[in-house]
């Protein structure tokens, strides 16, 4: 068994449902050690100028899964929130769940790569990440998550309201 991060995101519908929805879902197959953030609003990065605010959150779970086993559990979830398997990137969402970190494993594959690769690009990750694992640290990676959250791009980020 490992700690397993996954990130979540939506931007259509009721985003704030999607995601606290696919939390339900993500606990109820994962109990063990589950826990989540906050769900913060986020603007859209490198999306079109009227994408609409996405919702955002990070769980954390133990699982003993294969981690492309578990890639796959996690877009079969997507898929039942109606995303497509053709689904182009930057584009809006009913849900986005991404694999970002499992223990202190380091993976490159055609289909998954561990930590995942834009993770300290993105602010809307690492925020509501260091609200449940303030102490984490990425493999290969010596600097805590509130140093990399200061050094990652800006990004208007709050408290889904």
């Amino acid at each position: 068994m490992r700690e397993v991060f996954v990130a979540l995101g939506s931007n259509l519908g009721a985003p704030d449902q999607n995601v606290l929805r696919a939390m339900a879902h993500l606990a109820q197959q994962f109990p063990e050690g589950f826990r989540s953030s906050e769900i913060y609003r986020t603007e859209p990065v490198d999306m079109a100028a009227d994408a609409t605010d996405f919702a955002n959150a990070v769980v954390a779970f133990q699982s003993g899964l294969p981690l492309e086993t578990l890639l796959s559990n996690l877009q079969a979830l997507e898929s039942a929130f109606g995303r497509p398997k053709d689904h182009g990137k930057n584009m809006p969402r009913t849900l986005d769940l991404d694999l970002i970190a499992a223990g202190d494993e380091t993976l490159s594959t055609p289909a998954l790569t561990l930590p995942h690769p834009k993770v300290l690009d993105r602010r809307f990750v690492l925020q509501p990440l260091q609200d449940i694992a303030p102490a984490f640290r990425f493999p290969g990676i010596n600097e805590g998550l509130s140093v990399l959250i200061q050094r990652a791009p800006s990004l208007v980020i709050a408290l889904w309201d």
